[in-house]
């Protein structure tokens, strides 16, 4: 047989077990975005997300929103499938009264922060010594920084820093979180529904200052 026959024959064998496995999982992630869609709907007393018919959509997004405890809240958790890979995103939003022009953003300590110091990005030192060693924290105005996070929040950030995947931003009228990857199973759920109450804590102490 001819050699380039050969090559273009094991080439598309490859390149279908590539999309059959990439399929499969997909449809596998989906469902799961669906269920702890409802799980989180019902958490927080929000009607539950519609399930979108085409579970084999390129994109694939569950979306919660309403009010929760007096203040709009927002929710996405979405998926981009292509040939032969799929990105995932999970974020939410809780709006805040009145608008804001300080710009914060909040992450954990990591490679990337490190990498990112390393180049010059300005790390805003709150003056807790635990806080500041496991947190990036940049913004232009660090007392304003300080008058948000009070030592009720510093204490939830450090004794639950393990549940922050991704990052905080607080502008204009929201504190936003933002980390990659869908909620997997229950434990994932649970680990969220604390990140979106330090957020919530976090919204009502930005208000004050406004």
């Amino acid at each position: 047989m001819d050699p380039i026959l050969i090559a273009i024959i094991v080439s598309l064998v490859f390149l279908g077990g590539i999309y059959y496995y990439t399929s499969n999982m997909s449809k596998s992630t989906m469902k799961n975005m669906d269920l702890r869609g409802k799980e989180l709907a019902a958490a927080l007393g929000l009607p539950a997300p519609e399930t979108p018919k085409n579970l084999l959509s390129s994109f694939y997004t569950v979306e919660l929103s309403g009010i929760v405890k007096d203040r709009e809240f927002y929710f996405t958790s979405f998926t981009r499938s292509e040939k032969t890979s799929s990105s995932y995103t999970t974020q939410f939003s809780w709006k805040i009264k009145g608008s804001e022009n300080n710009r914060v953003i909040i992450s954990k300590e990591g490679i990337v922060t490190t990498f990112q110091k390393q180049f010059g990005v300005k790390d805003t030192q709150i003056g807790e010594k635990e806080f500041d060693n496991l947190f990036l924290v940049k913004c232009d105005d660090p007392e304003y920084v300080k008058s948000v996070l009070n030592s009720e929040l510093i204490r939830y950030f450090t004794k639950h820093a393990k549940i922050l995947y991704g990052t905080i931003i607080i502008h204009h009228q929201e504190v936003h979180y933002e980390e990659s990857g869908v909620l997997a199973n229950e434990q994932d759920l649970q680990r969220l529904l604390r990140v979106i109450e330090l957020c919530r804590l976090i919204a009502i102490e930005t208000e004050k200052n406004v």
